[in-house]
């Protein structure tokens, strides 16, 4: 993967439609930036990634609520950690079902500027081949749709029923298969520390997926 490791662990996630990784001063290759709550960080950024997924993790946080994918790449253990109502980790929970557990993938982000508005797409490729979606509009396979509801006079999309469903896949069918080709209790799998290295100021906020 070629992701330098920090204190905090190593965590990733997906901002302007690259990995992100916060490193220290002074890191070869680092960007400097001041992020929307006045603090200065580096950051190094990366096009895609390969390993295998090896645990996935619903977090509550002092940023809120957030899904953390454990990757694993040789002796190297990643975590990308995206908000819990986030396009690109919708994305990847849609394509878990026909993504093989068992093997490394490829995985990259993307985001393009569409009629005025930034649009996200995430793409997981294994052995050569683009992995499709298991739950689209045409073939929902039980995925709720999405609903729009009214806040203060405003009407929005809510992907609650959503999000339930998807973490009740996780839950029932990934995370036993996980265990199953990793041979391993996905809590003994890695250790995670308590201090949140990426805060939700830093999330890129997307489209209302489909």
């Amino acid at each position: 993967m070629g992701l330098e490791t920090r204190e905090e662990g190593n965590y990733i996630t997906i901002l302007g439609g690259k990995f992100c990784q916060r490193v220290s001063e002074g890191t070869e290759g680092a960007v400097k930036r001041v992020n929307k709550i006045g603090n200065t960080v580096y950051e190094k950024f990366y096009p895609d990634f390969v390993g295998k997924l090896i645990d996935i993790k619903v977090k509550e946080g002092s940023y809120g609520k957030s899904w953390n994918f454990h990757f694993v790449d040789n002796a190297d253990t990643y975590i990308l950690q995206l908000s819990y109502s986030n396009s690109f980790a919708t994305a990847f929970l849609k394509m878990l079902p026909n993504i093989d557990l068992s093997k490394e993938m490829k995985v990259s982000p993307s985001v393009k500027e569409v009629d005025g508005k930034n649009k996200s797409s995430l793409f997981v490729n294994q052995e050569g081949q683009a992995i499709k979606h298991a739950y689209t509009m045409a073939e929902p396979n039980g995925m709720p749709d999405m609903e729009q509801i009214e806040i203060k006079g405003e009407k929005v999309w809510d992907d609650t029923k959503r999000l339930v469903f998807l973490q009740k896949v996780v839950d029932t069918k990934i995370l036993p298969q996980l265990t199953e080709v990793n041979n391993v209790n996905p809590v003994e799998k890695t250790e995670e520390k308590k201090e949140e290295p990426i805060d939700s100021e830093d999330i890129n906020p997307e489209d209302i997926p489909f």
